[in-house]
């Protein structure tokens, strides 16, 4: 009986170690710091045609981005007779309790215990009436507070401190830690960008040597600083949004944290950032058996995985110009081609499939 019963203690600590073996969706992330991963981000998160807003940035609420996969949101406060209010400039575009939002948020940490969410306000308000309603939102307790360097998502789930705060208004009181200054943390690209001509790498605010990197990437109405579908379906599909981040990576040397944009499920958002995590998301069956093709991005060398012979291949650019084929046993070599988005074409006895690569320098 008790050797049944350490068995079984055995067997339930690895079911648990199982289930929590995800971090933001992705087990690979777990052991990275929280400066090191990156995190779609929505910009003016509450502003959306979902929730009856004029002129929204977005098309869809905080509870649906959520679960789409956004783990950043933007959120104006302002103070409206002592209530916190979200709204984008003018009230009569619509208007929503900032607590509201909060309850999607805790409703959705509840839900996903492996999942970190980080709130960047753009405040109008006191930190006295923030932590008010994140007392009442029952939000508390998933406060999450930098001391040193920045933990590990896995050391953030585990203490289930799983909600970052960010504000633009530097006026926490000495109890509250949690409340970071965001420009003592971060840097960021401009956003007042009204066309995708003008987007650039330069800093805007925020000093370079700042562990967080802000990355604005929307298109706003050159009057009225809102969200315009149409150009945002250009500014968010590869291989412009892709090349812009990795030049700006590759250009300053830092790693982009916040990829923030208007109607994020317009385009290709959750590839470029899982291609910033370096998470496969290339998959396909081939025989019932997962082929994966690996690094991606890639420098030198291509893996594919799950095919037991040689198989034939030919790697276009996105024009159509084909730089190689052959046949290989799983390697396919990079050396020489420019960094760029290549399809991969894959060819085994009775199937051809595709795969989409980044090829990066070192």
């Amino acid at each position: 009986m008790q050797q049944f019963t350490t068995i079984l203690i055995f067997f339930f600590f690895l079911w648990g170690k199982n289930t929590n073996a995800q971090c933001n969706g992705h087990e690979s992330l777990c052991d990275k710091s929280y400066d090191e991963v990156a995190y779609l981000t929505t910009h003016n998160a509450y502003n959306s045609e979902q929730d009856d807003f004029m002129l929204p940035n977005q098309t869809y609420g905080i509870t649906q981005q959520l679960n789409d996969g956004v783990r950043g949101l933007m959120i104006d406060v302002y103070n409206e007779d002592g209530v916190p209010t979200v709204y984008h400039g003018f009230t009569f575009l619509g208007t929503a309790l900032f607590a509201d939002n909060l309850l999607e948020i805790k409703d959705f940490l509840i839900a996903n215990p492996n999942e970190i969410i980080t709130i960047i306000l753009e405040c109008y308000t006191t930190a006295d009436i923030i932590e008010q309603a994140l007392t009442d939102a029952g939000l508390s307790s998933f406060l999450y507070t930098k001391n040193g360097d920045w933990a590990t998502l896995q050391q953030m789930i585990d203490s289930n401190q799983r909600l970052v705060i960010f504000t633009d208004v530097d006026d926490a009181g000495p109890t509250q830690n949690w409340y970071h200054y965001v420009w003592n943390h971060a840097v960021e690209t401009h956003f007042s960008v009204n066309d995708t001509a003008d987007i650039n790498c330069d800093y805007n605010r925020g000093d370079a040597w700042n562990e967080l990197f802000i990355f604005n990437h929307f298109i706003t109405h050159p009057s009225f600083g809102t969200g315009l579908p149409e150009e945002s379906e250009i500014a968010n599909s590869n291989p412009f949004f892709l090349n812009r981040v990795l030049e700006c990576q590759e250009f300053h040397n830092k790693f982009p944290n916040f990829i923030t944009l208007d109607f994020y499920e317009k385009g290709d958002a959750l590839q470029v950032v899982n291609t910033l995590n370096s998470i496969i998301t290339s998959t396909l069956s081939i025989d019932e058996e997962t082929v994966y093709c690996f690094p991606n991005p890639a420098t030198n060398l291509l893996n594919i995985s799950g095919i037991n012979n040689i198989f034939a291949y030919q790697l276009y650019d996105i024009s159509g110009k084909l730089w190689q084929s052959g046949n290989s046993n799983g390697i396919v070599q990079l050396n020489g081609l420019p960094d760029n988005i290549y399809l991969l074409n894959v060819q085994t006895n009775s199937e051809q499939h595709r795969f989409k690569i980044i090829k990066i320098s070192q």
